[in-house]
């Protein structure tokens, strides 16, 4: 297998979570087998436990252990079958930051709802939240804290101030396993931190393509694949393509007709590159370039 890769560099349009504080993203364009094979890219994020960039670059020269690297290679096999029907596949706004500009354009393209990153300020932040809440009663809201929270007692403060009826589910709340674990009463979207139980009948299930694969997502999903979101990376379109085709096929050979919303438009988190340009607006919906 030839593979042939540059870098590239995304500027941020803002901090993308609670740990970047970077204003640009470095990441791997692939090429693989020249012509014959397909594209794919590598986007690591360090801060939340990836391997870097020139660790992944090592994996990719060597044993490819990594699964950044097997799912971008996994990837490029697919990059010239057709894409699956993807109309039925809606997806939320990706919001790092609660503004009023941001949410009156995510509220302007239709989406049906946002998520919003939280972290250690979110007490500091709770009185904005709630007007930005109540402000937009048509909004369905996500709150993703990275594992800022260090209790039970902290998120049901953040859910006594937040009417619950608005909310879809909270995100990663805590780093300890055993918390998630043994949290009972509003739904949890699990996304780095998996407890050894993962119940779905009440919880959500957050599937990143650029690092899990097919069959560890249906593994995880088991009788609920209807309770599965599926998220970007946050990286170069190339990759928000991947996971929207892996999203469609998932739901389509699960018999999931009305897929939750997911968070696949991520592309609008960085300034414009001819590659976003071929992505088009952010919308609920996209549909892949010809």
């Amino acid at each position: 297998m030839q593979i042939d890769f540059t870098r590239y560099e995304l500027q941020q349009k803002s901090a993308l979570n609670r740990v970047d504080l970077s204003s640009q993203r470095e990441g791997l364009l692939l090429r693989i087998n020249q012509g014959d094979g397909g594209y794919a890219n590598i986007h690591p994020w360090p801060e939340l436990g990836d391997p870097t960039l020139e660790e992944c670059l090592n994996d990719l020269r060597g044993p490819q252990q990594s699964p950044l690297v097997q799912q971008a290679l996994f990837s490029a096999t697919l990059f010239h079958t057709p894409f699956p029907d993807c109309s039925a596949l809606l997806s939320h706004a990706t919001l790092p930051r609660l503004t009023g500009t941001a949410m009156l354009a995510a509220v302007d393209s239709d989406f049906p709802a946002a998520k919003v990153k939280r972290g250690a300020d979110w007490m500091r932040l709770r009185k904005k939240t709630e007007a930005f809440i109540n402000a937009y009663p048509c909004v369905r809201w996500r709150f993703d804290f990275n594992g800022a929270l260090k209790s039970h007692r902290e998120l049901m403060q953040f859910l006594s101030m937040t009417p619950r009826h608005t909310l879809d589910f909270i995100e990663d709340p805590f780093l300890d396993a055993n918390l998630a674990a043994s949290w009972k009463g509003f739904p949890i979207g699990y996304d780095r931190v998996l407890p050894e139980q993962l119940d779905l009948e009440q919880n959500f299930l957050i599937a990143k393509p650029a690092l899990q694969s097919r069959e560890r997502i249906k593994e995880l999903a088991g009788d609920h694949p209807h309770r599965v979101i599926f998220t970007s990376y946050m990286d170069h379109p190339i990759g928000q393509l991947f996971a929207l085709r892996e999203a469609a096929t998932f739901y389509a050979s699960s018999g999931v007709t009305s897929p939750p919303p997911c968070g696949l438009i991520t592309h609008d988190l960085y300034e414009p590159t001819p590659y976003h340009a071929l992505m088009g607006p952010a919308r609920p919906t996209l549909t892949p370039p010809s």
